[in-house]
């Protein structure tokens, strides 16, 4: 059965219950009547993704040429699932020699493009330290990656982003980072139930600027298992950076991360939810 999704150009950018907007260009990212023009919108059906990359992009003169007149306020782009092929596409697209598929993605995010093809891999990367960060945020930009207790020196998690309380010993910290993607709209409340300290950032600040004062979960210093959450309102479909910080000094060890909504009752499962960028094991 073919797989395909609605698009349609949205010149206000407007917000529209079930779908979310790349600039202008609005993707149906729920089942609703499209034929009854949500938002007022003119509504255009996406080729076949199955096995296919495709890429789409507004058109805000609605005169491209389709099959029913030069209507069309949508354009399509489709090549096979290879990203020799889509590097290739979007040279095309763009005028310019992609180097990487990574590049490509690159470009189409940057010039409100839209595209099925995710460049990251399922899960945050998480890296173990010796030694205790203390709530000193930058320990661990020029800390010495290692293996502690049952820990690996790198790892990768895809279902769950956790310390377990299984005692690895003292004095070491962990740092997972990657992408947040979430699957609705609407207000999230992540949560870090920690021993020792733990902190969250989600968006811009979890890549550039994070400091333990405008991290979103604030669980900082030397304490036995204590929970903490942060707030924030998320739009379905885009890829937030983020970034956790944990460190045991003594004592019992264990880091749980939750999330829940209005909607979603509080879990620890970020199954496809989390992702990272295997070219630089993070954002």
């Amino acid at each position: 059965m073919a797989t395909t999704r609605p698009f349609a150009y949205n010149p206000t950018s407007a917000t529209i219950t079930g779908t979310t907007n790349i600039g202008t260009l609005c993707i149906g990212v729920s089942a609703l009547n499209y034929g009854a023009k949500p938002g007022g919108l003119t509504w255009w059906m996406g080729p076949d993704e199955d096995n296919s990359y495709v890429i789409a992009k507004d058109v805000s003169t609605a005169n491209f040429p389709t099959q029913l007149g030069n209507v069309g306020n949508v354009q399509f782009w489709r090549c096979s699932n290879n990203d020799s092929a889509f590097t290739n596409l979007v040279s095309i697209i763009s005028g310019t020699n992609q180097a990487s598929s990574l590049a490509a993605n690159d470009w189409l995010t940057s010039n409100n493009y839209w595209t099925n093809r995710v460049p990251y891999i399922a899960g945050l990367y998480k890296t173990t330290y010796s030694g205790y960060f203390a709530d000193v945020v930058s320990f661990f930009a020029t800390a010495t990656p290692t293996a502690f207790g049952a820990n690996p020196a790198t790892s990768v998690q895809t279902t769950s982003i956790s310390e377990p309380a299984t005692d690895d010993g003292s004095g070491f910290s962990c740092q997972w980072i990657g992408y947040f993607k979430p699957t609705t709209s609407e207000t999230y409340t992540f949560y870090t139930s920690s021993d020792d300290a733990s902190y969250m950032w989600i968006g811009s600040n979890a890549q550039s600027g994070f400091t333990t004062l405008n991290a979103t979960v604030k669980n900082g210093g030397l304490h036995g298992n204590a929970e903490s959450f942060g707030t924030i309102a998320l739009t379905a479909g885009i890829y937030y950076p983020i970034r956790i910080q944990f460190g045991e000094q003594s004592g019992g060890d264990v880091l749980t991360f939750n999330y829940s909504t209005p909607t979603i009752t509080k879990t620890t499962n970020v199954t496809g939810l989390v992702f990272y960028n295997p070219s630089t094991n993070g954002f």
